[in-house]
């Protein structure tokens, strides 16, 4: 009976150590493979994903592409408006050429001294008032003019209409406006 029961301790004994290789298998060897797999499976799809949005991006691109030409122009109109120069001789001229045009006589220009915009750290304005005078149809035909058709931009900041009571056809404008350019070595702050 001492066999057996030795036979029986040796079959369990085998069995239990049968038990924990199987499990130390799983664990040290199967398991890591399984978790690698689950790991490159979600790299897959994280990059997949990445592929897609990659993809997108490129598309807009290309349309983007096709569009250079507009862009570019549209570049080129808003760099005009944006001059890296003050060049005051000729935008003056511009402005008397501009009132001439609606039939505005542009007088008693003056010019102020330039300062960095408040927010806009590469934007310089030079303060300008001028005098216009005019039917008031034609003036405000040069405000708009100002406004929307000159090349450069500027911000009317007042103006100050006045009508002369014994010719109602005729109206002097007095207008304040900014003129804006680039900040550079010929756009520069005055020293204050």
């Amino acid at each position: 009976m001492g066999i057996r029961r030795a036979d029986r301790l040796w079959m369990l004994g085998g069995l239990f150590g049968i038990i924990v290789i199987v499990l130390a298998a799983y664990l040290l060897a199967i398991k890591p493979i399984y978790t690698d797999k689950a790991d490159k499976q979600q790299q897959i799809g994280d990059q997949e994903i990445a592929l897609v949005r990659l993809r997108t991006t490129l598309n807009q691109l290309k349309t983007k592409a096709k569009n250079q030409a507009s862009l570019t122009a549209q570049l080129n109109v808003k760099t005009a408006a944006l001059p890296d120069s003050y060049d005051m001789p000729n935008y003056l001229r511009a402005l008397q050429t501009s009132g001439t045009a609606v039939n505005v006589a542009v007088s008693g220009i003056g010019v102020g001294a330039a300062a960095t915009v408040t927010g806009v750290a590469d934007v310089v304005s030079v303060p300008i008032t001028l005098t216009a005078a005019g039917a008031p149809a034609n003036l405000s035909e040069f405000i708009n003019r100002l406004q929307k058709v000159q090349a450069r931009a500027v911000l009317v900041q007042s103006i100050n209409i006045t009508t002369d009571a014994e010719t109602p056809t005729k109206a002097s404008a007095s207008v304040t406006l900014a003129a804006f350019c680039r900040k550079g070595p010929k756009c520069k702050p005055a020293a204050g």
